[in-house]
């Protein structure tokens, strides 16, 4: 078995570090998301108060086109190089997001109508 050099100690450290960094971005990330969705759920809440629909296609779309946007702005930080853009796979990869994002939320709610009902029809028995 050989020897580890002290520059490959060095990088070893390195890479526990970032990984260790990215492990809290991803914990971050995680209560961002729990954050977006309670307020998602108050916003359900308006809207039921306000007898309007849950879902709106317009909002969905504009907050799609929002990550998006947001995917081009990355980007512009990684396409320093001519001949190597990545905003193509930044933008997809953010409308991606947004769009996972929608979706699982409106789930979201959708389950918790269905938790409503199911407690309305138990209170009525």
């Amino acid at each position: 078995m050989r020897e580890r050099s002290g520059e490959e100690e060095e990088n070893r450290r390195k890479l526990e570090e970032l990984r260790r960094r990215i492990d809290e971005t991803d914990d971050e990330i995680a209560e961002m998301l729990s954050r977006r969705i309670r307020l998602a759920l108050s916003i359900r809440n308006v809207k039921k108060a306000l007898n309007i629909p849950i879902s709106d296609e317009d909002r969905e779309r504009e907050v799609i086109e929002k990550w998006m946007a947001r995917g081009k702005i990355i980007a512009s930080v990684f396409n320093a190089n001519k001949y190597c853009k990545v905003e193509d796979v930044c933008t997809e990869m953010f409308a991606r997001i947004g769009a996972e994002i929608v979706k699982y939320t409106l789930q979201i709610e959708e389950k918790m109508d269905c938790v409503e009902r199911e407690r309305v029809e138990r209170e009525r028995d």
